[in-house]
């Protein structure tokens, strides 16, 4: 199949229809439909092409929730990245600042205006999803300790966010078995309110499809939700992804908490604390699943992680 390298001025031919099909989707969460933006997306390409001068040079990538393009910056090779608003991702390029490039892929540029930043280019074909969930999950404990930094202030607060989660938690206990919903709600209540809870810059969704090789170290971070936290709370997304691995594994239970156990000795975190966070979050998530059409796989496996978590 051949490869077609976008006219960023006549953007409009080339956003891939999956990722259409995906953002169209999207309610607005303080911001902009989805539709409405894929309208816009046009308009914004090229604004970032005549603002840096730029020139694509490959196909365009996507997530769920962006578009990425490669591109000559000058005489240096760039990634263009312009996602779609939404709160978790407003913050993006302060955290990417603040690291600079220490663990993570290094921020050439930004245009909070428009969402947009150049990124350097990393391996998008080589993520951590192809290497042992163990290497994984050290992996990932490490950087998730070498991307600690004090907190920025602008960013969303554990603290509170605690708070609104605990009270979602309990509205819907129609969701989750009740004990597991008590317990969330108490996890949120109890480690949202301790000592220095938000007292760190963390990456909240450090998973394998986040981490991807790079020419001037093995791995490297992208695509931070940043918080202001603790390293703790980053663990859980380590442990719900690759869901068929920890199903077919002998035990379940010991595959998981084995998870959180080599990531929180790589990166010397709290193994209980670790554990009480996922343990919340993944009920969390099955709460906002429930009423989602073909989620119960999805809530089953987080029902089974709480589970895990547990003593």
């Amino acid at each position: 199949m051949t490869v077609e390298t976008p006219d960023l001025h006549d953007f409009a031919r080339f956003v891939p229809p999956a990722f259409a099909r995906t953002v169209s989707g999207h309610e607005p969460e303080g911001g902009v439909e989805g539709a409405d933006w894929l309208r816009d997306l046009p308009r914004l390409v090229a604004e970032c092409a005549e603002h840096w001068d730029l020139w694509a040079t490959g196909s365009v990538l996507h997530g769920v929730a962006g578009v990425v393009v490669p591109c000559s910056y000058g005489d240096e090779p760039v990634m263009l990245k312009v996602t779609w608003p939404h709160p978790e991702a407003e913050h993006e390029h302060l955290a990417l600042r603040a690291w600079d490039g220490d663990g993570a892929v290094r921020l050439i540029a930004a245009d909070p205006s428009r969402w947009a930043m150049l990124l350097e280019p990393l391996d998008a074909a080589h993520d951590l999803g192809g290497v042992d969930v163990d290497e994984s999950c050290a992996t990932i404990g490490a950087l998730l300790r070498h991307l600690d930094r004090p907190a920025l202030p602008q960013l969303v607060r554990l603290s509170e966010e605690s708070v609104r989660w605990a009270e979602k938690v309990r509205s819907r206990p129609d969701a989750l078995p009740r004990r597991i919903a008590d317990r969330a709600a108490s996890i949120f209540t109890e480690l949202g309110s301790s000592v220095g809870v938000d007292d760190r810059l963390v990456h909240a969704d450090l998973h394998d499809a986040n981490v991807l090789a790079a020419q001037r170290r093995p791995w490297l971070a992208i695509d931070p939700k940043p918080v202001a936290g603790v390293p703790e709370f980053a663990v859980a997304p380590l442990v719900w992804n690759r869901a068929e691995e920890a199903m077919d594994a002998g035990s379940t239970r010991w595959h998981l908490r084995r998870r959180v156990e080599i990531a929180c000795e790589a990166g010397d975190l709290d193994g209980r604390v670790a554990l009480d966070w996922t343990f919340a979050r993944c009920a969390l998530n099955a709460v906002w699943a429930a009423d989602q059409d073909d989620a119960a796989d999805f809530v089953s496996h987080m029902v089974t992680i709480c589970k895990a978590m547990q003593d």
